[in-house]
């Protein structure tokens, strides 16, 4: 099953959704909470007891050709977003290094549709979108056995990890690599049961039409299993929170104001941006 946040053009503000090959299928009356990331986190904890109500749902009720929402990030708000510096190329697990994890604030993430703002600094810096597949997480997950990985994963979603390049003194990079705006996710979140085999998956992007990244995620230097187990050493992933399996190495190219980015990995979807530049300041 695929899930979506959206707006519909009568509604109060975003809900969230069943994606079909209908259209868009409202859960109100299945999932009730005060708050979208609420409701996802009622859906990934109630998942098993819901699916025959779902299915039924997908089958039978009314749906709005997606053309007639407006789709928003299907995470708007998670608890964590733990990013890994994973490496996707050939023999890169014959060469791997330590594998380490990083963190984004809930703020940084937009949605399809939305506006990559980059931060407001000296010319010397520049910013990289980093494609990514992201494991929608199901907690309360610790000390997660790398070949158990899979009972901690509701699903998948596509992620731009929008990294700093500039002086690294004191961490200014990854400090900066937190900002607003600049961890977009989406379109939807596919259930883990859709998709037997991850590392079968690719991810690609473009900017401004151009192919930019493309990556077998069967080129890992560190496989989903090995991640998810070490980063449950160190915190307990809950419902909802964001785990982002890192990336390619080649075809990263900075963003420029007026740039256009697209990530897809299938069948998840495509995830299109775009990109602003903020007055600069100094750094």
């Amino acid at each position: 099953m695929q899930f979506v946040v959206y707006e519909a053009a009568a509604a109060a503000g975003p809900t969230l959704g069943l994606l079909s090959a209908r259209g868009v299928l409202a859960l109100d009356g299945l999932v009730a909470a005060d708050a979208p990331q609420d409701a996802v986190e009622h859906l990934i904890d109630h998942f098993d007891e819901l699916r025959p109500r779902l299915a039924a749902l997908a089958n039978e009720a009314n749906a709005t050709p997606v053309a007639e929402v407006r789709l928003r990030a299907p995470l708007p708000w998670p608890g964590k977003i733990v990013c890994s510096t994973a490496v996707y190329a050939p023999g890169a697990a014959a060469q791997r290094q330590q594998l380490l994890f990083t963190l984004k604030s809930a703020e940084s993430v937009i949605g399809p549709g939305d506006t990559i703002r980059l931060p407001a600094v000296a010319d010397s810096w520049s910013f990289v979108p980093q494609a990514a597949l992201g494991l929608v997480m199901r907690g309360p997950a610790k000390h997660v056995a790398a070949d158990a990985w899979r009972s901690a994963v509701f699903g998948y979603t596509c992620v731009v990890d929008v990294m700093a390049r500039g002086d690294p003194q004191f961490g200014r990079d990854y400090w900066l690599a937190k900002s607003d705006t600049l961890g977009p996710l989406g379109p939807a979140i596919v259930t883990a049961d859709e998709i037997a085999d991850p590392s079968m998956l690719r991810v690609r992007s473009w900017q401004n039409g151009a192919l930019a990244q493309e990556f077998a995620m069967a080129d890992a230097s560190h496989t989903i299993g090995e991640q998810v187990e070490l980063a449950t050493t160190v915190m307990t992933f809950f419902s909802g929170d964001l785990l982002v399996c890192g990336t390619s190495p080649e075809g990263q190219r900075p963003l420029a104001d007026g740039d256009q980015l697209d990530v897809e990995i299938e069948p998840i979807g495509r995830l299109r941006l775009g990109a602003a530049a903020l007055a600069r300041s100094r750094a």
